[in-house]
């Protein structure tokens, strides 16, 4: 088994909008998202998440965007953590097509679970996950993420989120227990 690897990541600031905008971008509906395992390109179309919203994301008291820049300073891989109550919501997580497949993913997910577990206190992880994404459920289960059961209605009506193209998407809830610090994802 190859051990994940250890990112340093920092958290976003304002400044950082319109790269991790970029980089959600690449990793789910652009065509450059064709070259990895991530995309999302033919069920929603447009961005994911732009840079107004990285920046409201940024401004918030209870949330963060950690953000992965390689030696030259570009982006690799981002995720939006918003602290629940005793949990912590994982969202707009992505990892550059062109770094995926190398451990990068898993490697962001703990330092995601070492943020939320580190200053929120949180006992766990939730996530959503579009139900036409069966290879995406599939990795989250992987990585210890189980379903709940929650399903929720896609946001038809905030092209914010993108321009669904088909009438059935919903989002599927995940979880998984925030490890101790002496655990790692394998």
């Amino acid at each position: 088994m190859v051990p994940t690897p250890s990112l340093a990541v920092r958290p976003a600031t304002v400044a950082d909008a319109e790269a991790v905008s970029d980089l959600v971008h690449s990793a789910y509906r652009s065509e450059e998202s064709r070259r990895g395992w991530t995309t999302e390109a033919d069920l929603v179309g447009g961005r994911r998440a732009d840079a107004a919203m990285i920046r409201h994301v940024v401004g918030l008291a209870d949330a963060v965007v950690l953000l992965a820049e390689d030696d030259a300073g570009a982006p690799f891989a981002c995720c939006h953590l918003e602290r629940r109550e005793d949990a912590a919501y994982l969202g707009m997580f992505a990892v550059r097509p062109t770094a995926q497949g190398r451990g990068v993913g898993r490697g962001m997910l703990d330092a995601a679970e070492a943020f939320a577990r580190d200053r929120w206190r949180a006992t766990s992880l939730q996530i959503t996950v579009l139900n036409h994404r069966p290879e995406l459920q599939a990795w989250y289960e992987r990585c210890g993420f189980t379903l709940t059961g929650e399903r929720y209605d896609f946001p038809y009506d905030d092209e914010r989120f993108g321009v669904p193209r088909r009438p059935d998407l919903a989002l599927l809830g995940m979880v998984r227990p925030v490890r101790p610090a002496s655990a790692r994802t394998a």
